[in-house]
């Protein structure tokens, strides 16, 4: 049975808005945490993406933070400049750079990345760690339904 049996107005019925305004004040309370540190926040998560291999090309980056390709390219070329990250050719495809991480950059991701976890720990205090953990659960299942949709509609995110 479909969980939305008719539409609502309330946006605190809306998993969508409730999603999108969730992202946009945890966003604007990281980039606050940042910038006293050397890189952005979203520099941050461009080094966290290639580090955990989720995404290797500036087209994959660009995928997942919503950015156009211009933007990622100046992007990656600021990290590359300050020897965070370096490019290599793709060995199937030499149109394709693929990204790799400094000694430096892993340095500055993994130490940031207590930054990070502190910011999260504050904003889930006070909710069970079970329930965290079925947040996780069921986002990761949401995210993997809708790359699917977006997939089959043959449709850019």
């Amino acid at each position: 049975m479909p969980f939305y049996n008719k539409p609502s107005l309330n946006p605190h019925e809306s998993i969508g808005y409730l999603l999108r305004r969730a992202s946009r004040l945890s966003t604007t309370l990281a980039e606050a945490a940042f910038q006293e540190t050397e890189i952005s926040f979203t520099q941050w998560v461009v080094l966290a993406l290639i580090n955990s291999g989720l995404a290797t090309t500036c087209a994959e980056l660009s995928r997942h933070l919503d950015h156009n390709s211009g933007a990622m390219t100046r992007l990656v070329d600021h990290l590359q400049g300050r020897a965070l990250l370096t490019r290599h050719p793709d060995s199937r495809d030499r149109r394709v750079s693929r990204l790799q991480l400094t000694a430096r950059g892993v340095l500055t991701v993994t130490e940031l990345a207590n930054q990070v976890g502190s910011l999260w720990n504050d904003l889930l205090e006070g909710i069970e760690p079970a329930d965290v953990g079925q947040m996780i659960t069921l986002l990761n299942r949401l995210v993997e339904r809708a790359e699917g949709a977006v997939a089959n509609r043959a449709v850019t995110p």
